[in-house]
């Protein structure tokens, strides 16, 4: 294992091969971290300062260090402990400055929040150096939606927000000869048992020896079934609400109330073009909201497995961030189709451990699957 560790310009400061340990994890739609623990030398010392930039060896995706740890114990042991996030996180950086109302895809949507506000903003100083949006992606075939930020909202939870909610992965890959950052929009693999793409299936199940051990959750304790968004109120009008999810009835039904101020019915476009919506448009941007945080109040359910890599499947050739794979205890009566949303790569002593988190909403699936090396 070794990590090259890089200015925050993208200069090559050196390589760190001597790793106590190492966790690096990747996460689908939100911004993956990591935590290195590495002997006290002055090489490391020179390397490993906040702003620098670490990737892995073969990876283009890299992080970026946010804090630093030194240590001494009572046996005169020095360790130096570094922490920070993937370059995604950059995104963070900068709000959504002005409110983005529109009809379109999600991934041109998770474009927009970048490029008006990270790679080409009106102010200049808002702008990211050597920051892009990919023009390679593939078409993720996410549909139309209609789509209302929040004004003033940071653009990283907008951008995450947004790509859970259509099941879209996001990440910033980097070029280390040149410098270059790109943002990217992606869509993991069908890798399914019933996929009709001809991708081979991807399945966990003992049948194939590959699980170790399982264990199974069903959890509807924060379960809401139903949302009543309000909008924007105005003195002396009847304040819009619109109902969401409210096809539960009786006991099956739990309902919650979202605040909706920011989305207004009466707004200005750039060049200063007054937009009015009409009732029923207002109402879609209301229940589009409304169906985003039903997101969060979904059932959870977790199978969590370890599993045998000395068996059939293979990491990031086989399975990786972002597909949908197939788990399956037949005793049980489980089979679950569900996407692999978060995977943390785990070095020490010699020994590659590899946790996979899958989870998806409806219905909201939190499945973590322990992966060891030796």
């Amino acid at each position: 294992m070794e990590l090259y560790v890089y200015s925050s310009d993208m200069v090559l400061q050196g390589i760190v091969e001597k790793i106590a340990s190492l966790i690096w994890t990747r996460r689908y739609w939100t911004c993956g971290e990591f935590k290195l623990l590495v002997p006290f030398t002055e090489e490391h010392s020179r390397m490993l300062v906040k702003n620098n930039i670490i990737m892995k060896r073969g990876d283009d995706e890299a992080a970026q260090i946010r804090y630093v740890h030194i240590t001494k114990n009572s046996q005169g042991l020095e360790e130096i402990e570094v922490q920070g996030k993937f370059l995604i996180a950059w995104i963070g950086k900068r709000i959504v400055k002005k409110q983005i109302i529109t009809k379109d895809t999600t991934q041109s949507i998770l474009y927009r929040i970048v490029r008006e506000n990270i790679t080409s903003p009106n102010d200049s100083a808002r702008k990211i150096p050597n920051v892009s949006i990919a023009t390679d992606d593939g078409d993720t075939g996410s549909g139309r939606i209609d789509y209302t930020s929040e004004q003033y909202t940071n653009a990283q939870l907008a951008a995450e927000t947004a790509a859970k909610a259509a099941k879209l992965g996001i990440r910033m890959r980097t070029d280390a000869r040149t410098g270059a950052h790109v943002f990217s929009v992606y869509k993991g693999r069908d890798l399914t048992a019933g996929n009709t793409a001809g991708n081979a299936p991807c399945i966990f199940s003992q049948e194939f020896d590959n699980i170790v051990e399982q264990e199974y959750t069903n959890s509807i304790e924060n379960l809401k079934t139903t949302a009543f968004v309000g909008g924007e109120e105005k003195e002396g009008i009847a304040r819009k609400v619109a109902e969401v999810g409210g096809t539960a009835a009786g006991l099956e039904r739990e309902e919650v109330f979202i605040n909706a101020t920011d989305i207004v019915q009466e707004y200005e476009k750039e060049g200063g073009e007054k937009v009015t919506l009409t009732d029923p448009e207002y109402l879609a941007l209301l229940s589009a909201r409304g169906a985003e945080e039903l997101e969060q109040y979904a059932e959870t359910l977790s199978f969590g497995s370890k599993v045998n890599t000395f068996a059939n499947l293979i990491y990031r050739t086989d399975y990786d961030l972002g597909d949908r794979v197939t788990c399956v205890n037949k005793r049980w009566g489980i089979r679950i189709d569900v996407r692999i949303t978060e995977i943390a790569e785990t070095y020490q002593n010699n020994v590659e451990e590899i946790d996979i988190t899958f989870g998806e909403s409806l219905p909201a699936l939190l499945t973590q699957i322990r992966q060891i090396t030796k």
